[in-house]
């Protein structure tokens, strides 16, 4: 039986695994931890530091793919409103539907998985960024009923080109301009200090 070089625990069958693209087996989720930490996809394999250039998704659905690349615990822990007993909603600040809404629907999730994959294989920004990014094309995807990962993309272009880059060009005045809700202070800390997603 495999070890997996990250958590050094077995690789069971039941596990879902990532091969990287020197052919070194990790658990999927330390292959995620490992994807959050360096703000992409490519990572270097732990074993022989070979850069990963297999960015196959592991399943054939966008929802749960979307699944695989947040935290275990969502949809399987109670959502954080007191006395409330649905399973959170992924992407939902660890809330359920009813308490945190909109939700990404199922006819948003594969252009937001498809964003979700051109920014960890295309934008060299930290994690903190890329978190930001996600959570406003979330709710750009639902607020504007966009299809296609190009009119997201044309979205954040123009807005960075419209700041020049500059330090003018904060994810307040994003949100601001784009009429579009703040996410949770907390959430955004304890998923930057944690590297995951919920």
């Amino acid at each position: 039986m495999a070890i997996c070089c990250i958590c050094l625990e077995d690789i069971k069958d039941k596990n879902l695994i990532k091969t990287l693209s020197c052919k070194h087996t990790i658990h999927y989720q330390c292959y995620m931890k490992l994807c959050f930490n360096d703000s992409t996809f490519f990572v270097n394999c732990p074993m022989c530091r070979t850069k990963n250039l297999n960015v196959d998704k592991p399943y054939n659905n966008p929802k749960k793919n979307l699944l695989v690349l947040c935290s275990p615990a969502v949809e399987k822990e109670k959502c954080l409103k007191k006395n409330c007993n649905n399973c959170s909603f992924f992407f939902n600040y660890g809330y359920c539907h009813n308490h945190c809404k909109p939700v990404l629907s199922k006819k948003y999730q594969n252009v937001f998985l498809k964003y979700f994959y051109y920014l960890f294989t295309s934008n060299k920004k930290g994690f903190k960024t890329k978190l930001y990014m996600l959570d406003m094309a979330k709710k750009l995807i639902i607020k504007n009923n966009l299809k296609h990962i190009d009119e997201i993309i044309l979205i954040f272009s123009t807005y960075f080109e419209k700041y020049n880059y500059s330090k003018e060009g904060t994810p307040d005045k994003f949100y601001e301009e784009h009429f579009i809700k703040l996410p949770p202070k907390e959430w955004i800390k304890y998923c930057v200090d944690k590297k995951i997603l919920f």
